[in-house]
This record gives C-alpha cells, sequence and structure tokens, in this order.
C-alpha cells in the first residue's frame, strides 16, 4: 500500500468515526460526512494506464480527426459523433438571464429549460444543487440564488 493511499485511509477511517461517535453533535457529523463525500477517490491503476492511452491517442490525432477506433490492452474505443437539436428558443430577458445562460446552457438547451414544470424556489434550489453535486456542473456558490430566482420568475411552460 503506497504512503498517499495510507493517509487516505486513515483519512476515511478518521471520518467514519466523525460520524459514528456518540458525543459528536450533528454539525461534526455532518461535516464529516460531506469531508468523506469530497475525499478524491484514487483512480485504479488499469485506469490510469488506459486514461493516458486514451490521452495520448486524442493528442496525436488532433482536433478535426475522423472517427476511428484505437485499441490497447485488450480494450477497444471507437469514436463516435452526436449532434444536439438545435434549440431555436432563447431565454426570456429578465433579471439573472445571464447568470443562468453562462452557467446552464454548457448541458442544458434554452428549449429543455423552458419547457419544465413549474417549480418552487426550494424545488429548484434542490434542482440546481443536484447538478452540481451528483453531475459537477462548475456553478459558483453565488450564482444559485441567481438562477433559482430566475427559474422561479418563469411563467408556466407550455
Amino acid at each position: 500500500m503506497s504512503m498517499m493511499s495510507t493517509l487516505s485511509a486513515i483519512a476515511a477511517v478518521g471520518a467514519v468515526a466523525a460520524l459514528l461517535s456518540a458525543n459528536a453533535n450533528q454539525s461534526e457529523r455532518n461535516a464529516a460526512a460531506q469531508a468523506q463525500l469530497a475525499r478524491p477517490e484514487p483512480i485504479p491503476a488499469f485506469a490510469q494506464s488506459v486514461n493516458a492511452k486514451i490521452a495520448a491517442y486524442a493528442a496525436a490525432a488532433g482536433p478535426n480527426a475522423p472517427a476511428a477506433t484505437a485499441s490497447a490492452d485488450g480494450v477497444s474505443l471507437r469514436s463516435v459523433g452526436f449532434d444536439f437539436p438545435a434549440s431555436d428558443r432563447a431565454f426570456p430577458p429578465g433579471e439573472n438571464v445571464d447568470v443562468v445562460t453562462n452557467n446552464c446552457t454548457a448541458c442544458h438547451s434554452p428549449g429543455m429549460i423552458l419547457t419544465q414544470p413549474k417549480l418552487t424556489a426550494a424545488n429548484w434550489t434542490v434542482e440546481v444543487n443536484k447538478m452540481r453535486g451528483t453531475y459537477k456542473a462548475p456553478v459558483p456558490d453565488d450564482a444559485v440564488p441567481q438562477i433559482v430566482a430566475y427559474l422561479t420568475a418563469l411563467p408556466v411552460a407550455k
């Protein structure tokens, strides 16, 4: 076991101990749980090897390479392409429209967002935080209330 793996295991045991401690208050248990969830998972050696080969292939192929197949160590990858459907819709003007455009349209078209059911601010907050936590959307903390305010103010989808 490497030194980093050992330290990681020790940190994990400490976090679990804090979670289970009868003397820890809820805030301490929450902090320990968050620390455990935020701990980066080690990348297995085989995945590091495959990732390195994929990166080398992609770098050699360049950005305009045609579809291709690459094989290494018994793993074959075939490049595929897809096009997102064109969205002819735009966000209606409003306060924080630029924050929504800059943070949400990397993954969602305006048409997709504008056809969502009417949600409360609390529901939108859960959804935005799900995008940040589960899907790792790079939305800054201070943008969340602005996004929620804009989405909550939208008229009911038609």
